[in-house]
């Protein structure tokens, strides 16, 4: 099935940049490397609501009316949703918090920093949390278990390129459980997306296609039977185009549908 070219539009200065659907459908919610996160009603909207919560801004979380950040201002920052309004601090760091992710009933929230530590924030009482320590590198990636049994998170595995800085990262390694059931977890490794079976955490398998040239995003997987249908946002390329001073990026992204047999 052929790409299909979809219209495009600025968003955030050159660098990194995240975003995602409210739970709605309603709202497109990104953030980037000018340290905004912009609340957009559509593609067309030409003056989104937006809010600055650092120099750089790595990550974003929606659950239940609530918006959640990690930014270079090393904290993790709560707002309403979609007014926008300040709710709070969550939790801090010592340097640049670099991802978060809230569980299934959106009752926590899971952090990495560069800092090599994780902490876990109930949203209720920010004064419960726990800290994770003993990782050796900066966290790329947290998520929870759809059971609430488990948080994995990532740093450097074997399966990655080693690095002490999360913007010189090959791959921000977004993690992503089977929903529900979470019998599976797929993580994205350069071009492929390996699976690991829960509990044993064995791999079992792994995916690819010729058209990927890097996973980037989010993985979302559906196990139907002997089925699983794996949901990717796959990068095909980017290039850069100079124009009055600013730099204007040209890509292709698109969502693919995998349906695999489990034997």
């Amino acid at each position: 099935m052929p790409c299909e070219r979809k219209p495009m539009r600025y968003g955030h200065s050159e660098g990194h940049t995240e975003v995602c659907f409210d739970d709605t459908g309603r709202y497109i919610v990104t953030c980037g490397n000018d340290g905004d996160v912009r609340i957009w009603e559509s593609l067309d909207d030409d003056d989104p609501k937006f809010i600055t919560v650092g120099e750089k801004a790595y990550s974003l979380a929606l659950k239940k009316g609530k918006l959640v950040t990690a930014s270079s201002s090393n904290t993790v920052q709560i707002h309403t949703f979609p007014d926008g309004d300040p709710d709070g601090i969550l939790t801090r760091f010592t340097t640049n918090a670099t991802h978060v992710t809230f569980n299934r009933s959106g009752t926590r929230v899971a952090a990495g920093s560069s800092d090599f530590m994780v902490k876990v924030v109930e949203v209720s009482d920010s004064s419960q949390q726990k800290t994770l320590r003993g990782h050796e590198a900066p966290v790329l990636s947290v998520t929870f278990d759809p059971k609430d049994e488990y948080l994995t998170r990532v740093t450097s595995w074997p399966l990655l390129q080693k690095t002490n800085d999360v913007s010189n990262a090959a791959s921000l390694c977004r993690l992503a459980f089977q929903p529900a059931a979470g019998k599976l977890l797929a993580v994205p490794v350069e071009t492929r997306v390996h699976l690991y079976e829960r509990g044993s955490w064995d791999q079992v398998g792994s995916l690819s296609d010729e058209l990927l040239t890097q996973v980037r995003a989010k993985l979302l997987l559906n196990l139907e039977k002997h089925y699983l249908q794996l949901k990717l946002d796959i990068l095909i390329h980017c290039k850069k185009k100079k124009k009055k001073n600013l730099t204007e990026c040209f890509g292709l992204v698109y969502s693919a549908n995998v349906l695999v047999h489990l034997k």
